[in-house]
């Protein structure tokens, strides 16, 4: 009698080199892609940083590397200065002669060895730049047919690479090279089609992932206190236009004295020196412990989970004055959170991921007095925003569930 052939686990290893505690959406996308394909074990493929909350990794890759591969492309494809740069830092680290072709090909192949990895399994990058990209090409060209499919998902346009020149250079390169094993996405629609539009890639939209919020669950009910709540939530950044905040504030608390009784309190998540002198948002000192109409509240920037979801819940709406001409093709993790926790959202006319915010459940602006505008608007009536804001969850929880990345791994599985 013959014996049935056991057919081994598939195996997902996730690539997420800035794994770190308390930091960022990372841990809630390992958790969510670990729940996408249960049938499947995991493993983690780390930074150097990582201190093994979720798990002892597999293996890990050097922060420092990437170091090498950006002078390697500035000597591949700078002007002459950048070339003539590259050179001598390389000559002086003693690189020139012993560069690798890309930043983790080798490595990466090592690991696949290591784990016994074959074309069944997939390695998945959720937030992939040119490194990643290079690398998945070099380890295709290392391994051939015995390499695992490799999924990688871009969240922004510069892609790790701040000089446009150089990056379409790489990314026009690698394109040329890319492997049919290698299947690429973005987080928002936009971006796809940017890339798709400028460099004809091969790419799809729409890789959401959870963020730190729980989806499809009821929201977490606030505790009722006598002021309206506005959340300005993550790390203090340029392009999420962290330095406006004080020029809305000044510019609500100017609209909320000359209006109806409104008690207002600004929630701004930052470290210690942002709030200090010469810090992003030193100027709103005046509004801290204030008895005014509106208070500033600091809060800090690197809570744990529990606590960053708490503070999310305590809020009435959430404010989001980015840089459109960043965040018309990239994706917000903090938007995305407002949109599960049915938050009234008040954003910058023009940013991404309009699909999100199209169904009464938000306000657009453009200075900062439309900000204060739209913030004493959705203030002074919260319950016109309820049934917007539950459309928006119920969008978000579809798009979710028919992600395409789970489409493209059901429809090649062997």
């Amino acid at each position: 009698m013959m014996m049935a052939i056991k057919r081994k686990q598939r195996t997902l290893v996730i690539v997420e080199r800035k794994l770190v505690q308390n930091r960022g959406h990372h841990h809630t996308q390992i958790t969510a892609l670990r729940t996408m394909l249960p049938d499947y074990k995991t493993a983690l493929i780390t930074g150097e940083a990582y201190d093994g909350f979720l798990g002892t990794p597999a293996a890990t890759l050097a922060i420092s590397a990437p170091k090498g591969s950006k002078l390697r492309s500035r000597l591949k494809y700078g002007n002459p200065l950048e070339r003539l740069s590259a050179l001598l830092a390389l000559l002086r680290k003693d690189l020139l002669f012993n560069m690798p072709v890309s930043v983790y090909g080798q490595r990466l192949a090592e690991i696949v060895t290591n784990l016994e990895l074959d074309q069944s399994d997939v390695i998945i990058v959720p937030t992939a730049d040119l490194d990643t990209l290079e690398s998945s090409v070099d380890l295709h060209c290392i391994l051939g047919d015995a390499a695992p499919r490799i999924i990688l998902r871009f969240l922004n346009t510069e892609l790790g690479d701040r000089n446009d020149r150089i990056r379409s250079a790489r990314l026009r390169e690698a394109r040329a090279k890319l492997p049919h094993g290698i299947l690429l996405f973005t987080e928002t629609e936009e971006l796809a089609d940017h890339l798709r539009r400028e460099f004809n890639i091969p790419i799809i939209g729409g890789f959401y992932l959870p963020c730190s919020l729980p989806i499809g669950e009821a929201p977490e009910e606030r505790a009722s206190n006598d002021r309206f709540r506005i959340g300005v939530f993550g790390d203090p950044r340029p392009e999420k236009g962290s330095s406006r905040i004080p020029g809305i504030t000044t510019a609500l608390a100017q609209k909320a004295a000359a209006g109806p009784a409104t008690q207002l309190e600004v929630v701004v998540q930052g470290g210690t020196a942002d709030f200090q002198e010469h810090g992003v948002y030193s100027a709103l000192a005046e509004y801290q412990a204030s008895g005014g109409v509106v208070v500033v509240s600091p809060r800090d920037n690197h809570l744990s989970p529990q606590e960053f979801r708490r503070l999310f819940a305590s809020v009435d709406t959430i404010l989001l004055p980015y840089d459109a001409s960043v965040y018309n093709l990239q994706g917000s993790g903090v938007l995305q959170d407002a949109v599960a926790a049915r938050k009234p959202i008040i954003y910058t006319k023009g940013m991404s991921m309009m699909s999100f915010l199209d169904h009464g459940n938000g306000v657009a602006a453009e200075t900062d007095e439309d900000f204060a505008e739209a913030i004493m608007r959705v203030a002074s009536d919260p319950t016109a925003f309820r049934e917007g804001t539950a459309r928006a969850a119920a969008y978000l929880q579809h798009v979710l569930a028919a992600n395409p990345f789970l489409r493209t791994i059901n429809a090649t599985r062997q």
